[in-house]
């Protein structure tokens, strides 16, 4: 079985397990600051938390093999950190890092996460919002002292009182954690440390298209069955605009996510991660608007569960960098690069 039949499997199960274990019940229990942890122990057993780690024994899968499991927690807007946990786990393998077992939160660059280390070895700074830090083992992070830059990996049981519960869209455990006089677990250096905002963004990207997917699968299923004058709205020619444009953005940020996880695998961190998240961020944007347009004044009740979609289509559009972050960040490539490279990087 080749890594490719292996990847695919995974999805597979994931798929059929998610399918069977979230629905709007159990993610309204999370969301009101439940865990099921049971669901957690499960994924643990079928060894996918595992699959990006890249250690001699493990199976060391890229990002193009995986990206459809990161679709599928997505569109099932999983209840649980595994997307989060299999990049954590890949960075602190590549680092030759002790993986510790359980779920890890990685704090995200982007979200006013200014942290330094000290010359003592201490980190000095805090983060504003940290998604599952309250769940996790060990919290991820990028540390800068002057030029340098460093991954650094804290036990949860350190910065357990320090956690402050903030609120967000997708309403998922978050905190802001203050890390100031903490002494890291590990501190490795980094030679390129945009390796940890690239790989949020393409991770962000690959769920953002899962979410789109299931967004447009309920406003396709709404617009079939609602019947107005007669006919299900469907029907009229304006709605089937609007969802084609829905399935169209969606059908792009999967490419574009597609596209950044062989950049990844090529250890080409900048553009694939900035033409994904743009791509995706712009898509997120624009599939919930449609989906609420489609489903009208039951859209923005809490009991429907299109919410469930939308506001994670939200959060997910403004974390590690939204739209106009990495338009900038394209914009300035390509003026570095001098206008004699324009055409070959447009065509690239």
């Amino acid at each position: 079985m080749n890594e490719m039949n292996i990847a695919e499997l995974l999805a597979d199960q994931l798929e059929k397990l998610l399918s069977a274990r979230v629905n709007a019940e159990s993610l309204a229990i999370l969301e009101a600051g439940g865990a099921d942890l049971s669901l957690w122990q499960e994924i643990e057993e079928m060894g996918v938390a595992d699959v990006m780690r890249t250690g001699a024994d493990d199976a060391g899968l890229g990002w193009q093999d995986c990206a459809e499991l990161f679709r599928v927690l997505g569109r099932h807007a999983a209840p649980l950190p595994l997307a989060e946990t299999l990049f954590a786990r890949r960075l602190m393998s590549q680092a030759n890092l002790d993986i510790p077992e359980g779920p890890l939160a990685v704090i995200d660059p982007s979200a006013n996460a200014d942290i330094q280390l000290d010359a003592t070895g201490c980190l000095q700074g805090e983060a504003a919002m940290v998604s599952w830090a309250s769940w996790a083992t060990q919290l991820l992070g990028l540390a800068r002292r002057g030029d340098e830059a460093f991954l650094f990996s804290v036990a949860a049981s350190d910065v357990a009182a320090r956690l402050e519960q903030c609120d967000s869209l997708e309403r998922a455990p978050t905190s802001a954690v203050d890390f100031s006089g903490i002494t890291p677990l590990a501190v490795v250096a980094m030679s390129d440390a945009s390796q940890i905002r690239s790989g949020l963004a393409v991770m962000r990207a690959l769920m953002i298209s899962g979410a789109c997917d299931k967004v447009v699968e309920l406003a396709v299923d709404y617009a079939n069955t609602r019947k107005q004058f007669g006919k299900p709205i469907g029907k009229f020619q304006a709605l089937q605009h609007q969802l084609a444009e829905a399935s169209c953005r969606a059908a792009a940020a999967e490419m574009a996510g597609k596209y950044a996880c062989r950049e990844l695998d090529n250890n080409q961190f900048l553009a694939g991660a900035a033409v994904a998240k743009y791509t995706a961020s712009v898509a997120a944007k624009d599939v919930s608007r449609i989906g609420h347009q489609v489903f009208g004044a039951i859209g923005i009740t809490d009991e429907h569960e299109l919410h469930y979609y939308t506001r994670r289509l939200w959060q997910w559009r403004a974390e590690a960098g939204n739209e106009r972050y990495w338009s900038e960040q394209l914009g300035n490539k390509v003026l570095a690069a001098g206008s004699e490279q324009l055409w070959s990087s447009l065509t690239a």
